[in-house]
């Protein structure tokens, strides 16, 4: 059943619509998730920009909003930004919404932003959902403090920068992944650190949502019992640097290796020791012992 547009611009009469650029964020999953404001500037604006027609038209039928889209992606943005602008100076008021959630994170926009500002077109931020608030708070180990990354680096080098980052970072770390590559990244990040506590969350607010509390390695195990996997992916590592952790140096690490290696173990079997009871990830472990 469509809402009646007119009963919620009623209810929203003190809301202007302005000339400028209203930046407006729509549900992640479930389209009931809406705000009254969302639906009334989105019914009342000149012009829609999003990242797909087809997508974003699902809200639009649902709410009966005839408003026009246009399709606003990387793709096409450096192209199209000149256009917009054009509208927007000459007295139009558009919004910018992505496929979900809020525009601008993890989707294209930045470069419209810095042209309006640049353009001194007045910029409205229209709050809505948002997946990292709405994942934190299902995690064992939410916080006053996380650190939102987008999605998780593909090249080599972004990914020992990204593990060095959470490493130094003693609060939950939130990433979104795709159904495609999670088992990859997940295999990753105990490759290069260790098995760590990670909250799974899956089509989020959606009718199959799931939500998966365990460490790493269950987590790949389950993952790996299933023919595909399906839907939006945001994952939150608990913090990689623990509170109070005492650091040891080398000399202190290769002395306490030393007096296991002299009890009959090799160096693997030391590495690994060593990597539990110091909490020190057991490749560093290893290569410092080789090294020496």
């Amino acid at each position: 059943m469509k809402l009646n547009i007119e009963y919620i611009n009623g209810l929203l009469e003190y809301e202007k619509i302005e000339n400028g650029l209203y930046i407006i964020g729509t549900p992640i999953g479930n389209l009931s998730d809406i705000t009254l404001r969302s639906l009334k500037l989105l019914s009342c604006v000149d012009l829609i920009i999003c990242e797909d027609t087809r997508v974003s038209k699902k809200l639009t039928t649902k709410y009966g909003i005839s408003t026009q889209l246009r399709p606003f992606h990387k793709f096409n943005s450096k192209r199209v930004i000149p256009s917009i602008l054009k509208k927007l100076q000459s007295g139009f008021s558009v919004a910018l919404i992505s496929d979900s959630g809020t525009p601008i994170i993890s989707d294209p926009g930045s470069d419209l932003i810095k042209a309006c500002s640049e353009n001194k077109i007045k910029i409205f931020s229209i709050p809505g959902p948002s997946a990292p608030t709405a994942s934190i708070v299902l995690s064992n180990f939410s916080s006053t403090a996380y650190s939102f990354r987008g999605f998780f680096p593909r090249q080599k080098k972004n990914i020992l920068k990204e593990i060095n980052l959470m490493k130094s970072n003693d609060s939950p770390t939130i990433f979104f992944e795709s159904p495609n590559r999670i088992l990859k990244t997940l295999k990753l990040i105990v490759h290069y650190h260790n098995n760590s506590k990670i909250t799974f969350i899956r089509e989020l607010t959606k009718r199959n949502e799931e939500i998966i509390n365990s460490t790493i390695l269950e987590l790949i195990s389950n993952l790996e019992k299933r023919t595909k996997i399906y839907g939006e992916i945001t994952f939150i590592l608990e913090p990689l640097k623990k509170k109070n952790q005492i650091n040891f140096s080398k000399s202190e690490i290769i002395t306490f290796a030393h007096k296991l290696m002299k009890d009959g173990l090799s160096i693997s079997e030391v590495a690994k020791t060593v990597a539990k009871d110091l909490e020190i990830p057991k490749r560093e472990i290893y290569q410092l012992l080789i090294n020496k």
